[in-house]
């Protein structure tokens, strides 16, 4: 065996009962996430693997990043065409809103008929009330989808 490969073979057992020590500390811990953490713990105990360290950002793109975070989106609503003048934030469209509300009205129906068939095959009185509230919910969208 290579001397690097001994040298990994003891870093992966030292990291395996870093992990055991973590998990006795925390018995929710996953193994997974404990052997992650294990392995931060030695890395950052200072060895080295050889990457090399990535440059430091320049300080325009964490203001433009800072930018970006303080504007919040609106929420995004069906019944409305959203737009926005700025062409740095994402332009959502929203077009067709009657074809998809015809097509979730359509659905709603259908599976409103499976049910009520299904209703009447039904011979309980438990299961004809529990698919009776599926009915009225399942009404209740449709009426929801008309108003918009």
């Amino acid at each position: 065996m290579a001397p690097a490969q001994k040298a990994n073979r003891e870093r992966f057992k030292k990291v395996v009962a870093e992990a055991k020590k973590l998990r006795k500390k925390n018995p929710k811990l996953t193994q997974a996430q404990a052997v992650k953490q294990a392995w931060a713990i030695t890395y950052s105990k200072g060895t080295k693997v050889g990457a090399a360290k990535k440059a430091a950002p320049k300080k325009a793109a964490k203001k433009a990043a800072a930018k970006k975070s303080a504007k919040k989106a609106a929420p995004k609503k069906m019944a409305k065409h959203i737009d926005t003048k700025s062409h740095n934030v994402n332009i959502r469209v929203v077009s067709g809103i009657g074809s998809l509300t015809s097509k979730a009205k359509e659905l709603l129906k259908d599976k409103y008929g499976k049910l009520a068939s299904k209703k009447l095959i039904e011979k309980t009185k438990r299961g004809k009330k529990s698919i009776q509230k599926e009915m009225t919910a399942i009404a209740a969208k449709i009426r929801k989808i008309q108003s918009i």
